[in-house]
């Protein structure tokens, strides 16, 4: 919070805007754009309530679906954030939105607040009857934000850079947002004067002109910069090659620097000698190229370019000006993180995140996506940015529908990666806390894959999701739902999840599913037992949860508890289908269990061992039905 509010300076309506707050719990804060305030008024506004501290929490809902009050009732001294500024975001209109928040009974009661964050559209389709509760934060003057911007930062001379002609011409009619990005174009453009020069930036000296000139080339993009450039009569295909190659690199040593230039050649398939590498001293070497391109070679190999922000605004400049070699150079660049270290591998996959992202907006298609994912859910290294680059393009407001619906054919297609399927259940479980239905579904059709590992990564992720109290419930009608699931896939996946579940301990060590139920264990504890004992045989984290267990069977206050679940998991069931095989998984697991320490509480073991067996063979209801048969005679 303290981050986030940092920089922040009132809003001119701040005042009466907390008064609002106060006085009617409920405020909405609506303009036409991004950048405008809000979040920041709102985060300000919650925190500086009278009688704080209070607790900060975010609504999250599905898309589209109604808002209640009757959802945040209960949480006290709460400060809630309603965040629909998204373009795609909507309200049904039949949900009497306005009305809702003139309810404030609820809030009252906790002694809570709401801040609604929303657009202008958006607020005028579904805001009737609670006029008095919108505003528009009126922002601070550009100058003045810039300049405090500047003095948090600890810049030297902040005023004078404030107040000079050169910036503030370029602050005219920018959003908040806006400004902070300029501001931060400058403090990186002073830092970096200071760094490569050692020189300071007072007014009117030539690094205060330097930095003034840089911060308005990083604002622009090195747009002028780079045209000219390029432009320049004597420039080649290699030089604009070797300049968009350290841009790749952000500066970083290149090995074998014209051999790469030949390979990114080669893959905008220009032909010879645009592409070779020149022989002998025919064509520019090294400190000449980075001379060209207005960067300083460095003692251990690194460049410095002219000013912050350079090497993206490289690769932005190559986009507009060659759009259509952004496919060819967006599947070199995710080769070349496959081919680097470890380390410069991963570093690239970050910052190509963004350039796929733009691919994907450029091309509205999703087979340049879907290769990337797959190459980099093969590596572990990678794999993880295969899960940012997914869940970035899911969340991107341009190609959000586009990739689900690319996600969700990719589930069922046979060629389908087990890699890629694997990091397709991750990227589910990390968007499940703000689509809670609908990726639950995605995760239920993920875990119908037989392909090897995906219905494990499908468990590991519910398993992950149970941990949040709020989500609890709903992972756990899940679970229950494919426990009894005649998909034999979607049971696999219920039991991987459950023995991970089934294996965690409470702070006094006790099976933590156990105790959720006061009295017995739960209905759907018993049928998750009944799912993992019916697998061919006991997996090793199956034998770990059993073990969980029977150890605490042994501390004898559970004893019961914990063998009447066992014993009814194995015959609580109409039908006789599989109980001979939930029969023998759980002696199975009982005589690892046994064993695993030896001599240790052996006779408390043996004792637990012999009663869960007992009673196990005496619930057999074939065995109740043969003693009966042999009384009468029959």
């Amino acid at each position: 919070m303290d981050r986030e509010l940092a920089d922040y300076v009132p809003v001119k309506n701040e005042e009466e805007l907390a008064r609002r707050l106060q006085d009617d719990r409920v405020v909405v804060l609506f303009a036409d754009h991004f950048g405008s305030g809000r979040w920041t008024t709102a985060l300000r506004l919650l925190t500086t309530l009278p009688s704080q501290p209070r607790t900060l929490r975010r609504i999250r809902r599905e898309p589209g679906d109604a808002f209640s009050t009757e959802g945040i009732r209960g949480h006290k001294r709460t400060g809630w954030i309603l965040d629909l500024r998204d373009p795609d975001d909507s309200i049904p209109a039949t949900c009497d939105f306005g009305l809702e928040l003139r309810h404030t009974a609820d809030l009252d009661a906790d002694d809570s607040h709401l801040v609604v964050l929303i657009s202008t559209r958006l607020w005028h389709q579904i805001g009737h009857g609670a006029g008095h509760l919108a505003h528009t934060p009126t922002p601070p003057a550009q100058t003045t934000l810039f300049a405090a911007l500047l003095q948090s930062a600890g810049i030297e001379h902040a005023k004078d850079f404030a107040t000079d002609h050169r910036l503030t011409e370029q602050l005219t009619n920018l959003r908040p947002g806006q400004v902070k990005e300029h501001a931060q174009a400058l403090i990186r453009a002073e830092r970096h004067y200071r760094s490569a020069t050692g020189r300071g930036t007072d007014p009117e000296s030539p690094g205060f002109e330097a930095v003034v000139a840089a911060a308005a080339n990083a604002t622009s993009g090195w747009m002028d910069v780079l045209a000219t450039w390029h432009s320049h009569p004597q420039r080649t295909s290699y030089d604009r090659n070797y300049l968009l190659l350290t841009a790749v690199y952000g500066g970083e040593p290149i090995d074998s620097v014209h051999t790469k230039i030949a390979s990114l050649s080669q893959a905008f398939d220009e032909k010879e000698p645009a592409g070779a590498r020149p022989k002998g001293q025919q064509g520019p070497g090294l400190i000449q190229l980075a001379r060209q391109i207005e960067a300083d070679p460095l003692p251990d190999g690194r460049l410095r370019f002219p000013g912050p922000g350079f090497a993206e605004a490289v690769v932005r400049y190559f986009w507009r000006d060659r759009p259509e070699l952004i496919t060819p150079f967006t599947r070199w660049t995710a080769k070349l993180c496959l081919d680097l270290g470890k380390k410069q591998g991963t570093q690239l996959a970050e910052r190509m995140i963004p350039w796929a992202l733009h691919d994907l907006q450029a091309s509205r298609s999703t087979k340049l996506l879907r290769q990337v994912a797959d190459d980099w859910a093969q590596e572990d290294a990678l794999a993880p940015h295969a899960h940012d680059l997914i869940v970035a393009a899911i969340l991107d407001p341009q190609t959000t529908q586009l990739v689900k619906n690319a996600a969700d054919r990719w589930t069922g297609q046979p060629d389908t990666s087990p890699p890629l399927l694997r990091t397709l259940a991750h990227v589910f479980q990390t968007l499940t806390p703000a689509q809670p239905a609908r990726m639950l579904r995605r995760l239920g059709t993920l875990a119908s894959s037989q392909k090897p590992g995906v219905a494990d990564a499908v468990g590991e992720a519910l398993n992950t999701l149970f941990s949040s109290e709020k989500l609890r419930p709903q992972v756990r009608q899940t679970l229950d739902s494919w426990f009894t699931s005649t998909d034999q896939a979607l049971q696999h996946a219920a039991a991987s999840a459950f023995v991970h579940l089934a294996a965690q301990r409470d702070q006094a060590g006790l099976p933590a599913l156990l105790h959720a139920s006061n009295a017995e264990a739960a209905p759907w504890v018993i049928r998750g037992w009944r799912t993992t004992l019916e697998a061919e045989k006991p997996s090793p984290t199956a034998h770990h949860a059993c073990a969980v267990w029977l150890d605490a069977a042994t501390t004898r206050p559970d004893t019961e508890r914990i063998l009447t679940t066992l014993v009814r998991s194995v015959h609580d069931v109409a039908g006789h289908d599989l109980r001979g095989q939930r029969y023998l998984n759980l002696v199975r697991m009982a005589e690892r269990w046994l064993i695993r320490h030896g001599t240790t509480h052996h006779h408390d073991r043996e004792h637990v061992h012999t009663m869960l067996m007992h009673r196990t063979m005496q619930a057999d209801p074939h065995r109740s039905q043969d003693r009966e048969d042999a009384s009468t005679g029959d």
